[in-house]
């Protein structure tokens, strides 16, 4: 691992420490029921489905004369597109109505597909790579939870195809992203600009998981975690 890569993984993993400290991962560890696992698929559905669209984006302010690092974004968009339906196979197994991926994303999903956007847009594939560094590379961080569902709801691999499956087609993905940052982010300016988006990319995923289990307490006033 390249000494960049390495400062970019202890950033991710200050960011996941305090993610894990928050109460949706307090609520999960300590009961993790169906209704919170189904609150949450629901925003992983809604912010996955724009993942593959602005890798796109992140094309178009690019100059054309980079071939490769453009080929390395185009064909992973291409490869990310269609994975939300792994969320949507796995809630129709447990019986969830489809209707409930029509509803509004949170306002924390909102603001991660809105950040990306602008990303894509304004700095091109570069500075989207910071998301992609701890997105395709995430299970280890997660594995707690995966072993919650499989425990404490009782959902075998079939049901749980988004962080299984998809764990097996995003380890090509970390490999390519890792190949992707040796070779094309070279400047300080460029490391920087990687190092924010994964930051911040991170930061606005754990506001999304503290978004569902606020949404989860409205319901349930008797399980309000303190401090």
């Amino acid at each position: 691992m390249t000494a960049f890569r390495q400062e970019l993984e202890e950033i991710c993993n200050e960011e996941w420490a305090k993610i894990k400290q928050g109460n949706f991962f307090r609520l999960a560890e300590s009961d993790l029921t169906t209704e919170l696992y189904i609150k949450a698929m629901v925003q992983v559905f809604h912010y996955t489905k724009n993942n593959a669209i602005n890798q796109a984006a992140a094309t178009f302010p690019e100059d054309h004369k980079k071939v490769g690092l453009l080929r390395f974004a185009m064909k992973h968009a291409l490869e990310e597109l269609g994975h939300e339906n792994m969320v949507v196979r796995d809630l129709t197994s447990l019986g969830v109505d489809q209707e409930v991926f029509n509803t509004q994303p949170l306002p924390a999903t909102e603001a991660l597909n809105g950040y990306l956007d602008s990303v894509a847009l304004r700095g091109g594939v570069i500075p989207r790579l910071g998301y992609s560094f701890w997105a395709e590379d995430s299970y280890e961080h997660l594995e707690g939870l995966l072993t919650a569902c499989k425990t404490k709801l009782k959902l075998t691999d079939d049901q749980l195809t988004f962080f299984i499956a998809h764990a097996v087609i995003d380890e090509k993905h970390a490999d390519d992203v890792n190949n992707a940052i040796d070779r094309w982010v070279e400047t300080e300016e460029e490391k920087e600009s990687v190092r924010q988006v994964a930051r911040t990319s991170l930061f606005l995923t754990g506001q999304i998981l503290e978004c569902v289990a606020e949404q989860y307490l409205q319901d349930k006033p008797e399980l309000r975690l303190t401090a």
